[in-house]
């Protein structure tokens, strides 16, 4: 006879079967029993298909149809029903031994059993179990949104999607960059091991005599570089720092000066006319200054001042306190090193902006605002310094978008503001690099950066930027360092620090870049303090400040 497949083979089965329970037809154990009445049973599929080509029964002959099969004895199906058997879907991996009753309530719930996809045009089929991980996770059919043109798409046609390419491009340009900053390290680790050699062999021909006679010819920089406030992690209520630090280039030493009078992180900092003048910044967790610090730290000056030296024989102590409607007593002398507040304020508490001293007039651009509910700025303000005063500000332009935590550098007359975040965040860091004519009020946009970067430190080296260290948009800490040149919109990328720094600082002298401070997650607060020389492309490690902080201000002091 032909075999139709509509039994159990009996390999399925956990123990042998007796042989009156097997189909004569398909041979295996009974399916779905059905008998004549003489009592043959047979799988139901089997005598079904059979009595479409004959109408007598298989084994004895007689005349049969369908109506008249009937159900075998309860004995038949009880022995049936109680024999345990393997699911249908051992070899998608179910384990499991049910008995044969109810092997077809378990196969409807079994977890191994075989489903399709439900997303539009996947046809792959997975096990029950895996399939709310396939449609949500692994199918490329699956619907996924795109932030950038707020539309829905299955996940291939995303993969292919012009806002997921620039993604992709994105991400590849940080692994570049990352890659070629190696490849500089290891090109700078060269450089100091020949150096190395090359200074013990010269030292190894001269004598200790000479060796000191030749130290003595160089020349040693000069000047003190001034690190102003600060935020730290050490206390909660002594995360915001107003402690002032100095390192002498000449010495190679820190010294302290005597605190601010306000605590202030991401504040700017500017040497004018002898002073060392500090603006705004956070004070604490929940406020912002709008406040003007300074102290005079020229050397060659006397050893006290007069309030109207403050920016030059211009600005009498009348025209300073006029404003306020009555007459204070004027303080004559103030002690060198020693912090004092202007009562003239920015136009509102401010941090995370940026300011520029040009022609004697102070440039405010960018920054979060405080007054009183938080908001963002995207204005670039401006008043004479000779008549400094919250109302004396205008604004000159806007910015296409509101920034903070950004680049602000002075070239001849434009002020290029560089990078930063539209909400203070990271996620919205920019690449924007703008041009700002001081002279004809005109705003330009510049090739934009590598890639979106705040909270950076920049200083000029003759017509080209410094860009370093800083956070980029996926909240990753840098010790990249890149040279801008806005007139030949060139973005040129430099030895990386030693240290990865978000918040740091950063001043010139000559061809000598020093960098304090900062923050990285691997090393929390930085007080380390590394210098890169220009010409010859190394960074150099040097002795560290007092205090580990960052979001500082810094100035050079000649």
């Amino acid at each position: 006879m032909a075999c139709c497949g509509g039994g159990y083979p009996e390999d399925r089965f956990q123990t042998s079967v007796d042989k009156n329970f097997f189909c004569p037809i398909c041979t295996d154990v009974l399916k779905g029993p059905v008998q004549c009445h003489n009592q043959h049973y047979f799988c139901r599929a089997c005598i079904t298909e059979h009595l479409k080509n004959s109408q007598t029964c298989p084994v004895c002959m007689q005349e049969l149809t369908e109506e008249a099969l009937s159900k075998p004895p309860r004995i038949v199906t009880g022995y049936l029903d109680g024999l345990m058997v393997n699911c249908d879907h051992k070899e998608r991996g179910c384990v499991e031994l049910v008995e044969l009753g109810l092997l077809e309530t378990h196969i409807s719930v079994c977890e191994y059993k075989p489903v399709t996809c439900p997303n539009e045009r996947c046809e792959a089929v997975v096990n029950m179990a895996d399939l709310e991980e396939h449609t949500s996770e692994d199918c490329e059919y699956r619907q996924v949104y795109c932030e950038e043109c707020d539309e829905n798409m299955s996940l291939k046609k995303y993969g292919k999607h012009g806002c997921f390419i620039s993604k992709d491009v994105q991400a590849i340009k940080v692994v570049l960059f990352q890659v070629q900053h190696q490849v500089r390290e290891m090109s700078n680790t060269q450089k100091e091991m020949l150096e190395a050699i090359k200074n013990l062999t010269t030292a190894s021909k001269m004598s200790t005599a000479k060796g000191e006679a030749a130290s003595t010819n160089e020349t040693k920089p000069h000047g003190d570089i001034v690190v102003i406030g600060g935020q730290n992690g050490v206390l909660m209520s002594s995360s915001w720092l107003d402690s002032v630090e100095v390192y002498s280039l000449a010495n190679r030493t820190w010294s302290k000066l005597a605190a601010m009078q306000e605590k202030r992180a991401a504040a700017t900092a500017h040497l004018y006319n002898g002073r060392v003048m500090v603006t705004g910044g956070r004070c604490d967790r929940s406020n912002v200054t709008r406040s003007i610090e300074y102290v005079r730290v020229r050397r060659e000056e006397p050893e006290t001042i007069s309030w109207d030296e403050i920016f030059g024989e211009n600005l009498g102590w009348e025209s300073l306190f006029a404003e306020y409607g009555q007459y204070r007593r004027r303080p004559e002398h103030r002690n060198r090193n020693e912090f004092s507040s202007l009562q003239c304020r920015l136009p509102f508490q401010c941090c995370g902006h940026k300011t520029a001293i040009l022609n004697h007039q102070l440039w405010l651009v960018g920054g979060i605002i405080f007054n009183p509910q938080r908001s963002l700025n995207a204005s670039i303000h401006m008043s004479p310094i000779h008549s400094l005063r919250a109302y004396s500000f205008v604004v000159k332009c806007q910015m296409p978008k509101s920034l903070s935590f950004h680049g602000l550098e002075i070239v001849g007359n434009e002020l290029l503001i560089i990078g930063g975040s539209m909400t203070g965040k990271s996620l919205d860091a920019v690449s924007t690099v703008l041009s700002y004519n001081t002279a004809t009020n005109a705003l330009r946009e510049l090739p934009p950066l590598p890639f979106p970067m705040l909270d950076m430190a920049t200083v000029k080296f003759g017509e080209d930027v410094i860009i370093i260290g800083g956070t980029n948009k996926y909240d990753e800490y840098l010790n990249t360092v890149f040279k801008y040149n806005h007139k030949k919109c060139v973005c040129e990328q430099l030895p990386g620090m030693k240290h990865k720094r978000g918040g740091c600082a950063a001043v010139i002298s000559g061809n000598k870049v020093f960098v304090m401070g900062g923050y990285n997650k691997e090393q929390g607060y930085l007080s380390s303090v590394e210098c890169f020389d220009l010409e010859s492309q190394i960074w150099h490690e040097l002795p560290p400040m007092n205090e580990e902080k960052y979001k500082i201000a810094a100035v050079l002091v000649p």
